[in-house]
């Protein structure tokens, strides 16, 4: 697979990212913060470019010292081509099987690639289900770049507003330590539905 390292390389994939959301929000996220300065040393790869069909983003080699450790061996996927992700990833050494790590998608339709692979491989694995919960105001936002819904996988739809909760972000100071501690204890806002 191909290591994208160019400023404008990445900054196209986001853009086309972008375009394949909700499928693509896990490596699109990523990819948005590697723009902003790449925090956390990772890299992405694909298995073509500019016309990828299959994103990988891992960290660098470097960093994956501990075998045991699965919160940095940790790995995102996204692929437009369910035979391609299966073929890109068996025939490179993209990721590395003899660890304990993690692999993250927004692709339900994933699960049977990576259970694919792990049994060639003869490893076990424990698959997981997350929920996202995204405030209205990003769902909003997010929207105009969401597919239309009678181009989207059966099971999926587009995001609705479910509830809204009043919160306002502000920045704390070290002298705020005491209240942060009380409030953590306090009772949490209640959920206002937004549908009847």
């Amino acid at each position: 697979m191909l290591h994208l390292q160019s400023a404008q390389m990445l900054l196209r994939l986001e853009k086309c990212l972008r375009k394949s959301l909700p499928e693509s929000l896990k490596v699109y996220g990523t990819i948005f913060h590697m723009n902003q300065g790449n925090p956390f040393k990772l890299k992405a790869l694909v298995d073509k470019w500019p016309d990828f069909n299959t994103v990988v983003i891992r960290p660098q080699e470097q960093e994956m010292t501990d075998d045991f450790d699965h919160h940095t061996n940790t790995y995102q996927i996204y692929s437009k081509d369910l035979k391609n992700c299966h073929e890109a990833l068996s025939t490179s050494d993209v990721i590395n099987w003899k660890q304990h790590l993690q692999i993250q998608s927004s692709q339900p339709s994933l699960d049977e690639v990576i259970q694919n692979l792990a049994t060639t491989k003869f490893i076990k694995v424990k698959q997981t289900q997350r929920i996202l919960y995204i405030t209205p105001e990003m769902a909003i936002k997010l929207l105009p770049s969401l597919p239309e819904t009678k181009n989207l996988p059966p099971g999926y739809s587009r995001p609705k507003a479910r509830a809204r909760i009043g919160a306002a972000a502000i920045g704390l100071h070290h002298s705020h330590s005491k209240a942060r501690s009380k409030w953590h204890l306090q009772p949490r806002p209640q959920l206002t539905p937004l549908d009847p």
